[in-house]
């Protein structure tokens, strides 16, 4: 008998542990998709914001979903290595409260706090903000004498007829141009500022210049130098 009331105990005791565990997997389930779509909200906020400093319309840019979702956390690790001591102490202050309203929300949200509900709002805000934010910043930067963004250098298939005016960036000009996305068959890009105005300049131009635009079908090399490391 006691043996019998035993394995109903074990039995009981087992249920319950994968019941515990099939719901801390949802649990993570849960989180995870939440993570996923705040990742791709607030990389496509970035991107947009990045993208219309320089003319581009990020709606028609159709940009990967996958890409999106995990590029901001490379933006990070790219800012952190390329930035200023500054920009890095902003950085690790925003990531810190980041992960401090979560942990405090997770704890509110537990023990039925009246609060809870008020912290996603606050990190949802402040989140957007700093992707709106970083993406002006590193726009500015990238279309500055301080560039990160790779160099470009065109060889067109068709040489343009003497009386056309030849697009800028052509192998062999002289200019010193960069590129600023390649998608949908086309390059964006950009001539960088003028040496003797980036000696000069006391600030960086910044975001604003004029963007062109040149299809693959024109090309017929296009030469592509990135920065090292970045």
């Amino acid at each position: 008998m006691a043996r019998e009331h035993f394995r109903k105990d074990q039995d009981a005791q087992d249920k319950a542990a994968q019941t515990s565990a099939l719901e801390l997997l949802k649990s993570l389930g849960a989180v995870a998709g939440v993570l996923t779509g705040l990742a791709f909200i607030y990389g496509w906020l970035y991107w947009a914001t990045y993208y219309t400093a320089f003319g581009l319309n990020s709606l028609v840019l159709d940009l990967p979903f996958s890409v999106v979702s995990v590029s901001l956390a490379q933006v990070l690790v790219r800012d952190w290595k390329t930035e200023t001591s500054l920009v890095k102490a902003i950085l690790t202050l925003v990531v810190l409260a980041g992960i401090a309203l979560t942990a405090l929300f997770v704890h509110w949200y537990k023990h039925r706090h009246t609060g809870a509900t008020v912290l996603p709002i606050i990190l949802v805000l402040g989140m957007s903000i700093g992707a709106w934010w970083l993406g002006f910043h590193d726009a500015g930067l990238d279309a500055g004498c301080t560039s990160r963004l790779p160099t470009v250098a065109f060889e067109l298939i068709q040489a343009p007829d003497k009386v056309d005016v030849p697009p800028p960036c052509l192998q062999g000009s002289g200019e010193t141009c960069h590129l600023v996305l390649h998608i949908n068959n086309t390059y964006r890009y950009f001539v960088a500022p003028d040496q003797e105005f980036c000696q000069a300049a006391s600030i960086s131009p910044g975001a604003g210049r004029m963007t062109y635009e040149i299809s693959d079908g024109q090309i017929r090399i296009a030469n592509i130098q990135t920065n090292i490391g970045w």
